[in-house]
């Protein structure tokens, strides 16, 4: 039987799932540029002020007003890549993810214009790196894959033992496989409990999908070696073998085989979720 997204426990792979993992991805690089403030003491006196005043707001979730200090900040030292980075985080944490509203949006790309600025400076490795998956994790957001995909790929390169870049590359992967089978679906008139079975059919979902399918289980073999109780990387491997076993009819024991597997990822995350909770719920020693 064809496991849908609504299906809590077997696909926690709705677009709150990844928002929520990218909003945290954010938090981290904020935390690490406002760790880092001791750096504007070298600064003009007048943008280090700023920049404190800045730091404060943000503190206080005053991310507009804190904007605006980083925004005179740069006014007085242009050439201040620290503001810059404190001024990209305040655009990216007034953005509310799955809201499509044009000012929305637009705080989006103000944060992304600014992270490719910092990029274009003379930054740090940490800066570089964190300003990069910041721009991959914003372009996944507003849904602009192939952008997504770039800067993942760049920040694998600048860090490949950070699973959560291979695990959204895996994500984008999905996104864009699964549509595919969807409409084909819908034309069929296919109920939940029925795969496709008409050979031409299947040509063609494998011509439109399998990179994605391929690349998609390829980078959560990867993410899975370095978090192995990633739960979430598990339901997407179930998601991934699906989408595989529907383009197989013309293959039979390829089908039945990956469907397997797919419901044996299904189990290991259901209890990679279950030794998460009965960890976080033992008292601390």
């Amino acid at each position: 039987m064809l496991i849908t997204l609504q299906n809590t426990l077997r696909t926690p792979a709705s677009p709150q799932s990844w928002r929520g993992r990218t909003r945290l991805t954010l938090a981290c690089i904020v935390a690490f540029a406002i760790g880092a403030s001791t750096l504007v003491f070298a600064q003009d006196t007048s943008a280090a002020q700023e920049i404190r005043a800045g730091i404060l707001a943000y503190q206080f979730s005053n991310y507009q007003g804190a904007a605006e200090h980083f925004q005179a900040a740069l006014k007085l030292d242009p050439t201040s890549t620290q503001a810059r980075v404190l001024l990209a985080n305040s655009y990216a944490q007034q953005y509310i993810p799955g809201d499509e509203s044009a000012a929305n949006t637009e705080l989006a790309t103000q944060a992304i214009g600014e992270f490719k600025t910092v990029l274009k400076d003379d930054p740090t490795d940490q800066q570089r790196y964190r300003s990069t998956v910041s721009i991959a994790s914003l372009s996944l957001n507003l849904k602009r894959w192939d952008d997504a995909r770039e800067y993942y790929m760049k920040a694998i390169e600048l860090n490949p033992d950070d699973a959560h870049n291979y695990f959204s590359m895996a994500v984008i992967d999905w996104t864009l496989a699964y549509p595919p089978r969807v409409k084909l679906r819908d034309e069929m008139h296919l109920s939940d409990s029925e795969m496709i079975s008409d050979p031409a059919a299947c040509a063609s979902l494998r011509t439109q999908s399998q990179h994605y399918v391929e690349d998609g289980i390829e980078t959560l073999e990867k993410a899975l070696q370095l978090t192995p109780d990633d739960a979430d990387a598990m339901a997407y491997m179930n998601l991934l073998y699906r989408e595989r076993a529907e383009y197989e009819c013309d293959q039979p024991d390829a089908r039945k085989a990956d469907l397997k597997a797919a419901d044996e990822w299904v189990d290991k995350a259901i209890a990679a979720k279950k030794a998460k909770a009965e960890k976080t719920a033992e008292p601390p020693h």
